[in-house]
């Protein structure tokens, strides 16, 4: 009697091709992607800012970080808070040169010296802060009869492990209180909180009342932060 034929047990059953052994429970196939795996979230960048105002000392400034997809909108928007600026008057984003040529501002600020000024929020940081020059720096201008001028410097560009919007980092001293006058005006109501003169009236009351308790050297980091970081 003729034997019946076996075939090899490899090429039996499932299909699999010949050899093949089945996967080890836990173990992926080569080639083959892990849904489980996720792939890395790109590393927050930020311009690290200071910014001073010109023509005062001691020194009134403050250090922030933003992100570097910012607008001129929302860097004016930080110098804003981080100071105490009230928002009261026209500002404007400038080259530090002679012409002061605007780099951005308001969108209803209209033209100052027939030269249009484009809009803060259409105009991005990284349009004019490369990160690779030696000095980066604009000028900031608020309030156009007080011409308070701030120098705004870019010290850094840093990586971050925390997504945040932006972050107060140090400052000092108060801002000047607004509509005072310019640096004149400013260093008149210095000494009156100092010695308690007024230069311009011997009743010291009115000018008491309009400081309502204003401090030249009052900055306090953990409060301002309380209220700037997002």
């Amino acid at each position: 009697m003729r034997r019946a034929f076996s075939w090899p047990r490899s090429s039996l059953g499932s299909g699999r091709d010949r050899g093949s052994r089945p996967p080890e429970p836990g173990r992926r196939r080569r080639g083959c992607r892990n849904p489980r795996k996720t792939e890395r979230k790109p590393v927050p960048r930020y311009y690290e800012f200071e910014v001073s105002l010109q023509e005062i000392q001691p020194r009134i400034w403050r250090r922030f970080l933003l992100r570097t997809t910012a607008t001129f909108a929302q860097l004016h928007k930080a110098i804003q808070e981080s100071f105490g600026w009230e928002e009261r008057h026209l500002w404007e984003f400038r080259l530090p040169t002679c012409q002061g040529w605007p780099i951005a501002g308001p969108p209803d600020g209209g033209e100052e010296n027939d030269r249009p000024t484009p809009d803060a929020k259409t105009v991005k940081l990284s349009s004019y802060f490369t990160g690779r020059r030696v000095v980066e720096w604009c000028e900031y201008l608020y309030d156009f009869g007080d011409d308070w001028t701030h120098d705004v410097k870019l010290i850094a560009v840093r990586s971050e492990k925390e997504s945040f919007k932006r972050r107060l980092l140090d400052g000092e001293r108060a801002a000047p209180p607004e509509d005072c006058g310019g640096t004149p005006g400013y260093e008149h109501v210095v000494h009156f909180v100092e010695t308690g003169e007024d230069r311009y009236d011997d009743d010291s009351k009115g000018l008491e009342a309009w400081l309502d308790g204003w401090k030249p050297d009052a900055f306090d980091l953990s409060k301002a932060k309380l209220e700037f970081d997002r």
